[in-house]
């Protein structure tokens, strides 16, 4: 088992998915300059909003390890970063350090392999497409996007779609991306009528 900083957040993000984050406290940005020191990756974890006892068991328990592509001093004391995710991992506990960052005990998750898309899939990539383009700042994040990997295309619109954490976890523990496509294809349909 490995121990990887998590950084907690719920703005989600899966192997290929990349996103901004604007770190703050000086527990987030000890845990960056760890990692940048070490060349070790942290992981971004869900935060359950339904669990309300403690922030240790709003985790659940697949998480994605990233690296940084890139940092930006913002204001004050605040750090802008934009990190990739590359790997899964399962999460098998949670501790905190003393200056509150949560470490996991962790194992790798496999990801999903590549896939190419099928005619029958084409409108799930077409449909994210138009979302990037309604979305520049999102839709700029992915300068080389994948839109022949349904896979690829998959993952995003998990990371997009405002689903419970349970949901979400759901469809990335599966071996692969067929529920997660039926599921997208039901969906769009399903608003068309």
């Amino acid at each position: 088992m490995n121990k990887t900083a998590l950084y907690p957040t719920s703005v989600h993000l899966l192997p290929g998915g990349r996103a901004s984050y604007t770190l703050a406290e000086k527990r987030h940005l000890r845990m960056l300059k760890e990692s940048l020191a070490t060349n070790t990756p942290f992981a971004i974890c869900m935060i359950n909003e339904s669990e309300e006892d403690s922030e240790l068991k709003q985790i659940p328990a697949i998480a994605t390890e990233c690296k940084v592509i890139n940092f930006d001093q913002a204001e004050a004391n605040l750090l802008s970063i934009v990190v990739e995710g590359t790997q899964k991992i399962r999460l098998h506990g949670i501790s905190l350090d003393d200056d509150g960052l949560m470490q996991g005990e962790s194992t790798l998750y496999p990801n999903w392999h590549t896939e190419q898309m099928r005619d029958c899939d084409k409108e799930l990539a077409e449909k994210l497409k138009l979302f990037f383009q309604s979305m520049p700042e999102i839709g700029a994040l992915y300068p080389a996007p994948l839109w022949d990997d349904i896979t690829w295309v998959c993952q995003r619109w998990i990371e997009l779609l405002p689903l419970e954490v349970h949901y979400k976890q759901l469809l990335i523990t599966q071996d692969n991306a067929k529920l997660t496509i039926r599921f997208l294809h039901k969906l769009f349909h399903s608003s068309e009528n």
